[in-house]
Order: structure tokens, then sequence, then C-alpha cells
């Protein structure tokens, strides 16, 4: 870790500019003068994120492999519907720039233009505080998953519309949005479980209910162990990709994590940041005597949901990372309950987020390191 922090000083700057940048912004957003042009603040803040993550040449996970199917696609729909290491939407966008360029970074643009447009889109019309919602993107989503998997993040930022549109009870859009999803990654099928998420907002001791048997039941493990029987189960009837993927990480999940990275102290980290983060959102429900908006309580009940789905795969940070879809919504709900807080209660927690955000910046660098630092612009190809 300290070898990490001197890197992260000597060569990954930028990083860190863009870590006090989002900070500062997130400050002056408390103030009367700034807060008219917050959404203004917001776009410059993720037009910014586009041009990093598009630019880029050799940085962040995954990129061989993804740079790999780009440049080796051939344009004919057979090819295309036979690609089963990819999903067909994230295929077909390979496809649909590549008829009019071999120019993989313009392909990386045009990718994170649409993955980071979907969650501007969504912070604008659902985060009145989009500013704070954009440091805590970037500390704890941008960097671990906005640069590696390009299909993913898609999936990501369509999983926000997903929680609205059930919320709003709106099949058609609902389905939509579970579609794009879906194209751009398989796991997202987890999302139709939101259906089954209350709109009311749990209480106080039902959350801690929750997270208690869901972290006793993690612990034993068996969740996981439950997924590599039912991935074997299916395998003796489908050679569907799916089950497959089910079976590969259910049986190599110690193989395809960083040596870098120790599940338990992950999991330890993960925890504390999650248990401040639920009472800073208690403490703003008790400050406000129980009454929110009704989105708010229903954002916050899709975040449980995650923090238990990631109890639940204790010791599986493969399966764990399923959780991200629930746990995402975080970027919109710390946004939200940012209106209900007084001055104080704000200046305190930005003083605690200041030190989040670093160790999340660090903890998202941590596992691969060396794919990060140095940042590498497309120039130096």
């Amino acid at each position: 870790m300290i070898e990490l922090i001197i890197n992260l000083f000597s060569e990954g700057k930028i990083y860190l500019f863009f870590y006090l940048f989002f900070f500062v912004l997130a400050v002056l957003e408390i103030t009367n003068d700034v807060k008219p042009y917050r959404n203004v603040l917001a776009f410059i803040s993720v037009f910014f994120l586009m041009f990093f993550t598009g630019l880029r040449w050799e940085t962040g996970t995954d990129w061989f492999s993804y740079k790999e199917l780009f440049d080796d696609l051939e344009l004919n729909w057979f090819f295309l519907l036979n690609v089963f290491s990819f999903d067909l939407g994230y295929v077909i966008l390979n496809a649909a720039v590549k008829i009019f360029t071999d120019n993989y970074t313009i392909f990386l643009l045009i990718d994170s233009i649409i993955a980071l447009g979907i969650v501007f889109w969504f912070l604008k019309k659902y985060s009145p505080n989009p500013n704070i919602s954009i440091f805590v993107f970037y500390n704890a989503f941008f960097v671990a998953q906005f640069m590696g998997s390009n299909r993913r993040i898609i999936s990501l930022g369509s999983a926000l519309f997903v929680f609205y549109f059930v919320n709003q009870i709106k099949y058609k859009k609902y389905a939509l949005w579970q579609s794009l999803a879906f194209l751009f990654h398989r796991t997202s099928i987890i999302l139709i479980v939101t259906w089954f998420i209350p709109r009311q907002r749990f209480s106080t001791k039902k959350i801690f209910k929750i997270l208690l048997l869901c972290l006793v039941v993690g612990i034993s493990q068996l969740p996981f162990k439950l997924v590599g029987f039912l991935g074997e189960a299916l395998s003796a009837f489908s050679t569907n990709p799916f089950v497959d993927k089910m079976l590969f990480y259910s049986s190599n999940n110690e193989e395809i994590v960083s040596e870098n990275t120790n599940p338990i102290i992950l999991m330890t980290l993960s925890v504390i940041k999650r248990s401040i983060f639920i009472a800073f959102y208690l403490y703003v429900v008790k400050k406000n005597k129980g009454v929110l908006d009704y989105l708010s309580d229903y954002f916050l009940n899709i975040y449980i949901v995650g923090f238990a789905i990631y109890l639940l795969f204790n010791g599986s940070p493969i399966f764990q990372m399923i959780s991200t879809y629930f746990t995402f919504i975080e970027i919109a709900l710390i946004g939200r309950f940012w209106s209900y807080a007084d001055v104080k209660t704000k200046l305190i927690f930005l003083g605690v987020l200041l030190l989040y955000g670093f160790f999340q910046l660090l903890s998202s660098l941590n596992a691969y390191p060396e794919l990060y630092i140095p940042y590498k612009l497309y120039t130096s190809q």
C-alpha cells in the first residue's frame, strides 16, 4: 500500500487531480452562489471523465481482450452471433463503430460517452446535488468499473433507470432499460430482483436484522457453494454461456482475483465504508423525523439490498460484484439525502468523505496498480 501511495503521488497525479477537483465542486455545491450552476459543473466533470477514459491507451483492466475483439471483429452476422465470450449488445456496438473506422480510440470514446452519458442523464434528473454524487462515483466506481469493463459500465448505468421505472411501475420503459442492461452484460439479469424490493422504507431495526442475517449466512459461504452446485446441476442439461460462467466463477474464485487483493481485508474495508454511509443516511432520516420523499426511501432500500447481497457472498469477490448493480444507486442516494442534511452535518460528513475518497481511490487502484499507473494517452501507442 505504501508503494502504491508513492506511485500515486509520483506517476499517478492525474487521479489525485480529479479526486481533489470533484471534492472542491462538492464543497462549493453547498453554497447558494454556486448551487444554480450545479448541473453545468456536473456536466463539465462528466465531460472530462468521458475523455479521460476514452483517450486512454493500455490503461485499465481487460484492455487487451476488448481491443482484440475490436481488431479481429468480422462484419458479418454469422461471426457476430457466434462471439460467445462477449455480450451481443457490446459486439454489435463494436461492429457499428467498425463500419466507419478501425480506430479503437474512437470506439472507446463512443463507449465512454454512452456509459457516462447515461449516468449524467440520471443524476441530472434524480440527484438534486450532482457534484457530491460525482465525487462518490469517481472514487467508488469510475476507476474500478468504468476504466475496465467497457460493456458492464453501460449495464450499470441502465440499472439506475431500471430502478426508477420499477418504482414508477412503468413496464415498457423498465423492459427497455432491462433489455439494454442485459444486452451489454448477462449478469444484469439479477435486476429482476428489483420487483421484489418494497417501496416503503425499511425501518432501522429491519435494516440491522437484514444485514446481520446476511452476514451470518455469508460467513458460512453457503450461497457461494449453492451457486456452484446449481451451476453443476444445470450443466448436465445445458451448455448455455451463463451456466458456464456460473461454473467458472464458482470453481476458479481464488485464481481470478488479483494477488494484490486480500478478500478478507477488502470485505472488511467495504463493510466499514458502507456502514459509515448507512449511518449517515439513518442519521438524516432521524433528524427529519422519518419524513423523506418516496424515491429517496426506495433508493435506500435498493442500497440495503445491494449491501445484503455483498454480505451473502462473503469469500467470493467475483459474485460480490453482482451487488454493484444495486449499490451503484449510492451515487444518486447521496445526492438526494444531501438535500435533507443541514450545513453543519454536511461539513462534518465532507471531512469524512475527504478521507473516504482517498482510501477508496487507493482501494480501486490497489488490485492492479500496474494497469492504471502511469496513465497513458492514446498518443503513446
